[in-house]
């Protein structure tokens, strides 16, 4: 064989080599910035990053914590982080005020919304608020949209009585009876629990009552989803992942949230995230899989937005979401 042909092959066989995985690719490094402090229903984003899911996807994920979706949605649109957690009812008003952010996975299903009240408190239905003291931050959004919750109840929201508290008295008015009712998110039992005792306070949420608009999502600006297409798809399929993991392994999951977050309290971390799994077990994701959103919904909660937000809100459903980045993930635990 000629020199020359061997040098030929050498360098052809170098090439080959480089190119099946001679050559690395950096990873893409994007920032998830949660809605709150580190809590149970935030262990799914640990989960993806410990099981190496958002590695494989080739990606490198730096997980920061938030201070409420008002916070989260205005630094997602001036662009300080790729992703956040958002709740969808801030998202509405935030775009009719022009911000540019949507939907590219939906995380609970079911609203959160709660309403908590002393088990001896005489309150059975939505019927029994009326005469009754009610107590949330003026900007609350469940009281905000309280109206609705009315009407769907045949009652007259003004003849129940607002009073302002801070979201930190939300416990604290409820124990001195300062108030009949506090709104907060269902999610918030074991802290109630513990704080008030089981055995003495009950909850009813809005979802069972006849109001159950989305709450928090996955979010991104117009302008990353425009661009930026197939990155968001690995994003949001090792995140569905992680949240596989989660419902089938809460334990496991807090275990590991644990890991990376020493502060946190893991048996209250486990029972609110246990909470949290109920959010995901409906019907619309048995039948289309994880982080799906529905049309239908989606304009149903733009409506009550903007009926009772006291805000100007036009815009398409499709403005605010898409499902064109979700992978097909099943739900892996029963509905009932």
């Amino acid at each position: 064989m000629k020199k020359g042909t061997i040098l030929g092959m050498v360098s052809l066989f170098f090439l080959i080599s480089v190119s099946l995985g001679g050559a690395v690719q950096a990873a893409d490094k994007v920032t998830l910035m949660l809605n709150w402090f580190y809590v149970g229903d935030h262990s799914p984003y640990f989960v993806a990053t410990e099981k190496g899911w958002y590695k494989d996807e080739n990606l490198e994920v730096n997980i920061v914590p938030g201070k409420g979706s008002g916070d989260v949605v205005k630094k997602i649109d001036v662009g300080s982080a790729e992703f956040g957690i958002v709740d969808v009812g801030v998202l509405i008003v935030a775009r009719a005020q022009d911000a540019k952010v949507k939907v590219v996975s939906q995380l609970f299903d079911k609203s959160p919304y709660c309403m908590w009240m002393w088990k001896d408190s005489g309150i059975n239905s939505i019927k029994d608020l009326v005469g009754k003291k009610i107590g949330a931050p003026p900007g609350d959004a469940q009281r905000t949209i309280f109206p609705a919750l009315a009407a769907a109840n045949g009652i007259d929201a003004s003849k129940v009585t607002f009073v302002n508290i801070g979201a930190e008295a939300k416990q604290s008015a409820l124990a001195s009876k300062q108030v009949d009712v506090v709104f907060d998110f269902y999610s918030g039992a074991p802290f109630y629990y513990k704080a008030l005792g089981q055995d003495k306070v009950k909850y009813m949420m809005f979802a069972d009552n006849g109001v159950d608009v989305y709450s928090n999502a996955l979010v991104v600006t117009d302008k990353y989803a425009k661009e930026n297409g197939p990155l968001i798809k690995r994003f949001v399929r090792a995140s569905l992942k992680g949240w596989e993991f989660t419902l089938k392994n809460p334990e496991e999951a807090i275990d590991i949230l644990a890991k990376y977050r020493t502060e946190i309290d893991k048996s209250l971390m486990l029972a609110n995230l246990k909470l949290i799994i109920d959010l995901w077990r409906t019907d619309r994701y048995k039948n289309n899989g994880l982080g799906w959103v529905d049309d239908k919904k989606m304009a149903d909660s733009i409506k009550i937005i903007s009926q009772y937000r006291d805000i100007k809100v036009e815009m398409k459903s499709s403005e605010v979401y898409t499902n064109e980045f979700l992978t097909k993930i099943a739900l892996p635990i029963p509905v009932n």
